[in-house]
């Protein structure tokens, strides 16, 4: 797995697409509702929407990501880094914020290489 990590709008799919992905990648992208990954595809975008959604309907992002650890093997993993920035005020904000966070931790540990994307400029972390 690859897993690229950064700020929200600083590249990360584009360089994906451009440096990881095989040509024509199919790419799934999380949204806020979104409760499982389409394992076909090679890229999973926004995965920090899905632990959003995990977290909402009482089930355990992490657990999840946990059980299908052969099928993220060969996936190109994308997480806007959550960890900047004002605290939010919120219960439920803050739990997303720290869910990410472990799931980040989680998934760098499983990842074959790690690339931070600031800028659109990419810094191996892990390779």
């Amino acid at each position: 797995m690859v897993f690229v990590i950064g700020g929200a709008y600083q590249g990360k799919l584009d360089f994906a697409r451009a440096n990881l992905a095989e040509p024509g990648a199919a790419i799934f992208s999380c949204a806020e509702t979104t409760l499982e990954i389409d394992w076909s595809c090679q890229v999973i975008d926004k995965i920090h929407l899905l632990i959003w959604a995990r977290q909402q309907a009482g089930l355990d992002p992490q657990a999840y990501l946990s059980q299908h650890r052969v099928q993220l093997t060969d996936k190109i993993v994308i997480c806007d880094d959550l960890s900047s920035g004002v605290v939010p005020i919120d219960r439920e904000t803050r739990l997303w914020r720290e869910q990410v966070g472990r799931s980040s931790v989680w998934l760098a540990r499983e990842a074959d290489r790690v690339v931070r994307v600031f800028c659109g400029l990419a810094t191996d972390l892990k390779a």
